[in-house]
C-alpha cells in the first residue's frame, strides 16, 4: 500500500524544492513532478516510481533506494554521486539513468524485468559514468555505463548493454569493464559499445552479439 507523494506534504515540499536529509517511506512518486532540482541525503524505502519525464533532476548525491519498484518509469536522475539501489525491482521497459560524471552508483540484489528480448537501445538503467551491478538478476532490459562498468555475481538473460559512447552519439566515452562470476543466458547484445579495457572472469554466456562495439585494449 503506497501513498501519493503529493499527499505527503512535508516530503513533497522538500523534494520539489530540491533538498534532502529525509526518509520517504511508502510513497507513490508517479503523481509528483521534480524538475531541475537536486536531491541530497534522501532515503527512499518501499516507494513506487512511475511516469515518463516527471523526474528530471540536475543531480543526486548520497541517496539510497531500498525495496523500491520502478514501473515502466522514464527518469533522469542527473549527475549521481554515491547512490545505492538495494533489493529494488523494475517492471516493464524502464529508464532510470544518471548523466556523465556520475560516480559510485551501485545496484545490489536488484531485479530487472524489461520483457522477453534484448532491445537495441542506448537508454536504460544505470548511468553514463561509473556503475556497479552486484548480485542482480534480469531479462529483456538495457543496462547503461559510461566510464566504468562492474558486474559481480549477476544472472541476466536476453539483455542489452550500452557501454561507453561513440563519437557520433556525443562526447566520446570509453569504459573500463570488469565482469566477474556472472551467468548470461539467451542473447546478450552489446549495442555500439566503446570500451577502454574489458576483463571477464569466472563467467559463462550462451551468446554475445557485438553490434559495432570496439575495445581499445
Amino acid at each position: 500500500m503506497t501513498t501519493p507523494i503529493t499527499a505527503m506534504a512535508k516530503e513533497y515540499a522538500v523534494l520539489s524544492a530540491g533538498g534532502g536529509g529525509i526518509t520517504v517511506v511508502g510513497a507513490d512518486m508517479t503523481a509528483g513532478s521534480f524538475m531541475g532540482v537536486a536531491w541530497t541525503g534522501v532515503s527512499f524505502v518501499d516507494c513506487v516510481f512511475g511516469g515518463r519525464g516527471n523526474v528530471a533532476l540536475s543531480a543526486m548525491s548520497d541517496c539510497s533506494f531500498m525495496t523500491c519498484r520502478f514501473l515502466g518509469a522514464d527518469h533522469d536522475f542527473g549527475v549521481m554521486q554515491g547512490v545505492r539501489f538495494r533489493q529494488c525491482a523494475s517492471q516493464g521497459r524502464t529508464i532510470v539513468c544518471g548523466r556523465d560524471g556520475s560516480t559510485a552508483v551501485v545496484f545490489e540484489q536488484c531485479s530487472f524485468a524489461g520483457g522477453g528480448s534484448a532491445p537495441q537501445d542506448f537508454r536504460g538503467i544505470g548511468c553514463t559514468g561509473e556503475v556497479t551491478f552486484r548480485n542482480c538478476t534480469g531479462s529483456g532490459e538495457v543496462l547503461v555505463a559510461g566510464t566504468a562498468l562492474t558486474m559481480e555475481g549477476c544472472r541476466f538473460s536476453d539483455m542489452s548493454f550500452a557501454i561507453g559512447r561513440r563519437a557520433e552519439r556525443g562526447t566520446p566515452l570509453a569504459a573500463r569493464v570488469l565482469i566477474d562470476g556472472c551467468l548470461g543466458t539467451g542473447l546478450w547484445r552489446m549495442v555500439d559499445c566503446r570500451m577502454q579495457t574489458s576483463h571477464i572472469q569466472n563467467s559463462r554466456f550462451d551468446r554475445i552479439v557485438n553490434d559495432g562495439s570496439e575495445c581499445e585494449s
